[in-house]
């Protein structure tokens, strides 16, 4: 506990009384009171002081101790960000404790449909669709290629001969 209370005495001392450092401290603690939704005396009385302390704390006269901490830290104050200003990204919600404590009590087969779950939640990532242009060549004369109708999807180059070159010949002229 000893390491704690000096970690908390060495936080940012701008003033050499300490009040800038109790001050940004006294707003950490008031604002993770306020994120976990507890009033004042509610709060104190996890870490077993008055609402008076908790008042001098947030106004930043006075500092919580480590044992106050580490017992408010128990409800989910993120007591790293209290002291230092930064978050502790280990910190889970009470929601995430209760899946995470659900998903540890399941078997093979619970695991892997909880997993499929909320991978099925997720949205899915874009695919690259690969475009391709069909193309169609007629050789010939523009007149002897008549009446195509229909979509036509073909991958590949595909040439098609639309006339033989051929003679008519008029029977019965």
């Amino acid at each position: 506990m000893h390491y704690m209370a000096s970690m908390v005495q060495k936080t940012d001392t701008v003033n050499d009384d300490g009040s800038e450092k109790r001050s940004s401290i006294g707003e950490r603690l008031k604002e993770e009171r306020e994120r976990l939704g507890f009033s004042q005396p509610a709060f104190a009385a996890i870490g077993g002081a008055s609402k008076g302390s908790q008042l001098a704390w947030e106004k930043g006269t006075a500092m919580p101790n480590a044992e106050f901490l580490h017992d408010v830290a128990r409800v989910g104050v993120d007591v790293l960000y209290v002291i230092t200003g930064r978050r502790d990204s280990a910190l889970t919600s009470p929601d995430e404790e209760m899946v995470l404590a659900g998903y540890r009590q399941l078997d093979a087969r619970g695991r892997t449909g909880v997993l499929a779950l909320i991978g099925g939640m997720q949205p899915p990532a874009e695919k690259k669709v690969k475009k391709t242009q069909a193309e169609m060549v007629f050789n010939g004369s523009v007149g002897d290629v008549k009446n195509i109708k229909g979509d036509y999807h073909e991958t590949r180059h595909k040439t098609v001969p639309a006339s033989s070159k051929k003679k008519r010949t008029d029977k019965g002229s």
